[in-house]
């Protein structure tokens, strides 16, 4: 099985192997095991992409890396059996985790060129090259019933290679994902336990009894849908393409704009800002952290570039960490479950393109503020109580920090990876990872998807509001 992509000059092609199921290497419980209701909110039933890129290593000359990898797996997979298993949908909408040892989907690759021939470039998101390292089993995408994470491991003609996952964000958030990577390295490389023992007890994210919805969660909400749009807002920009199911677009805004739109209108393109970069933008707003003060700044360019309704809603809305918020309740260490929630900035579209963005920066991080014991606990009951809902679509960008949790550290025997982040890239959406340099160690990149012409007028926005100031 080959795909290629041609990109001038690379014709970049690979061959896979037939896909194989890799279970636990040793016996594991039988049981089933219900998710938290943060675990099986609507925002996270979907599959991430994540990619690390290795170089050769001499040390390791003529070992596979597959092998290293696949055996390393097998041993992870019994101390994180659940993974082995697969998810069915009880009363309620309820996601439980059949614990049957299934096992996950493992695929290996070998590419005709070399690692370096990609191009430093090629390798931070929106890789191109994402449908040839990460394919896409058929019948593997699913919540319900399918394998929990797809893993390929595709060599170059150099000895590197890169190591593609898919995992399902209802098992796992990103800190809890990249604990369980790091097992998989740990196991690789010869020790009999990982560092981190993995706790499940995702009960402690379980709505009460009694539900009390006690806070005002707008991250929720699609507001102002009578307004009068400008063409590119999201109802305009639906109908233009002539891939409009009213149908369809009522009972999944979000799925039906990511299925039909993206490939079609959107370009998709990355950021880069080094420490100078963040510096001017942090002038700004010095009362602010780096990551409000970003945000900030991504946020209003982004609205001045579609230009919505001056009187609309619009949002801004993070993923917090809850592991260090919680007080009454604390997670224990090795929770690898979602513990993250949805909180969002929110104001007109008016006010925040025309205020400077120590104005955004302020909204941001009130918002992140508020996160506490009764915020989740909050949250959490709004789940069951309102089917479960996804985050909000209509003029709303969610931003979340992947930076922070060592996608580019993680050391199967090869070394640490050129790069390594998450590479989903859609509309409304910005993935916030690390981009270390020689010179500049705490560089940070985004990609984003627009459409073109507001792609451009975006990226006008930013080189004003990044200029460092005279």
């Amino acid at each position: 099985m080959a795909s290629c992509l041609l990109s001038a000059p690379l014709l970049f092609c690979v061959t896979r192997s037939k896909p194989q199921l890799i279970v636990p290497s040793a016996s594991t419980p039988h049981q089933q095991k219900p998710l938290s209701d943060l675990d099986d909110q609507g925002t996270v039933r979907l599959h991430i992409p994540v990619l690390m890129f290795y170089r050769n290593s001499v040390e390791r000359r003529g070992e596979d890396p597959a092998m290293a990898i696949k055996e390393g797996l097998a041993k992870a997979l019994v101390f994180y059996y659940p993974l082995a298993g697969r998810i069915f949908e009880g009363e309620n909408g309820k996601l439980i985790v059949n614990c049957n040892g299934k096992g996950v989907l493992f695929v290996e690759a070998k590419a005709n060129v070399k690692l370096e021939q990609i191009g430093d470039k090629s390798m931070q998101p929106p890789c191109p090259y994402l449908k040839q390292l990460l394919n896409t089993v058929p019948g593997s995408k699913g919540i319900i019933d399918c394998p929990l994470l797809l893993i390929q491991v595709t060599r170059f003609t150099c000895g590197g290679f890169a190591l593609g996952i898919r995992f399902n964000h209802t098992m796992m958030d990103a800190q809890g994902f990249i604990q369980f990577v790091n097992a998989v390295s740990e196991l690789a490389k010869g020790v009999s336990a990982p560092s981190t023992f993995p706790i499940w007890e995702r009960g402690l994210l379980t709505a009460r009894s009694t539900p009390t919805i006690t806070y005002e969660h707008n991250q929720f909400k699609d507001f102002d849908l009578s307004k009068t749009t400008r063409w590119w807002d999201f109802e305009k920009l639906l109908r233009i393409t002539k891939f409009i199911n009213v149908q369809k677009l009522a009972s999944d805004p979000c799925v039906f704009f990511s299925k039909n739109i993206c490939h079609s209108l959107l370009i998709k393109r990355s950021f880069t800002f080094g420490s100078r970069e963040l510096q001017a933008i942090k002038d700004q707003c010095p009362a602010s952290t780096t990551f409000e003060a970003l945000c900030a700044c991504l946020w209003k360019c982004r609205t001045i570039a579609l230009r919505p309704d001056p009187n609309s809603t619009v949002l801004l809305t993070i993923i917090v960490n809850i592991r260090e918020k919680l007080q009454d309740s604390k997670l224990p260490l090795g929770y690898y479950g979602n513990a993250i929630v949805l909180a969002a900035a929110v104001t007109k579209a008016k006010l925040l393109c025309s205020n400077p963005i120590s104005y955004a920066a302020k909204l941001i991080r009130e918002a992140k503020n508020i996160v506490n014991d009764d915020y989740v606990k909050s949250i959490t009951d709004l789940m069951v109580t309102s089917g479960r809902p996804r985050g909000a679509v209509l003029r709303n960008f969610l931003i979340t920090d992947n930076s922070r949790f060592g996608y580019d550290d993680v050391d199967f025997g090869w070394g640490k990876p050129i790069f390594g982040g998450v590479y989903g890239v859609g509309y409304g959406v910005g993935f916030l990872v690390s981009h270390k340099r020689m010179e500049d160690t705490k560089g940070k990149l985004v990609a984003l998807a627009l459409p073109p012409l507001i792609m451009g007028k975006f990226q006008y926005e930013l080189r004003k509001m990044t200029r460092a100031q005279k």
